[in-house]
């Protein structure tokens, strides 16, 4: 049996994972959005945003508090954003049905 080698992280992987929780951090700080899902990576001078957030008011910027960040000058962002949105209902399930 072959041993078990531990996976060793470069120090731009440790950056990147470090600059997305920065990211998740700062989006959480903005009063009136949730985050449903959030993949953020690493490009040139800045980061790309894919995901779903909810934002509840008219005033939310969503990147207003990334722009703030240290290695972030530019900001491509993929986000599916649900303004306003109702909470979701009870979902319906097989028992449900008659």
């Amino acid at each position: 049996m072959a041993a078990l080698i531990p996976a060793t992280r470069t120090p731009q992987a440790d950056s990147s994972h470090q600059l997305a929780t920065d990211v998740r951090k700062a989006l959480l700080t903005e009063d009136g959005l949730d985050i449903a899902s959030l993949v953020v990576r690493r490009i040139p001078n800045g980061v790309c945003l894919e995901g779903v957030i909810h934002v509840h008011g008219d005033d939310v910027d969503v990147c207003r508090a990334i722009r703030k960040l240290e290695g972030v000058g530019e900001i491509l962002n993929h986000l599916v954003v649900c303004w306003n949105c109702p909470e979701p209902g009870p979902q319906v399930t097989e028992d449900d049905i008659f």
